[in-house]
């Protein structure tokens, strides 16, 4: 067991040629009051909109399968056969246990069917 720690507090005055610490006049300043708002705003927000957590999971690559399936019915012609190409192929490697695979190539799709639309250089 370690000895316990045991703080002096320093005495009015006595400084010890360094500035004297003071917790209340960073709290009541306007910098120290803003933290702590921001602090209490911040824990008050819904957790609702939390950043996802994914993995390289059967079940993910199912889920990547049947978004992407489903978008690419409303893929413009230009890239309906690329996508369709990386939609299946996704869902081949998934079914072939090489899940890490099939997730790239569905992540790819949807990248390719939220692109814009190219324009023509005039």
């Amino acid at each position: 067991m370690s000895d316990p720690v045991f703080i002096r507090r320093t005495p009015p005055g006595e400084t010890n040629g360094r500035k004297p610490y003071r917790m209340r006049s960073f709290v009541l300043t306007s910098g120290g009051a803003l933290v702590l708002i921001a602090i209490l705003v911040l824990s008050l927000l819904p957790v609702e909109d939390a950043t996802r957590v994914i993995s390289d999971t059967p079940d993910y690559c199912n889920q990547l399968y049947g978004q992407a399936s489903a978008e690419a019915q409303k893929t413009p012609a230009a890239l309906a056969a690329e996508v369709d190409t990386l939609v299946e192929r996704g869902r081949q490697m998934c079914r072939a246990g090489q899940i890490r695979g099939g997730i790239i190539r569905l992540r790819r799709a949807l990248m390719l069917m939220h692109l814009p639309p190219p324009t023509a250089n005039r």
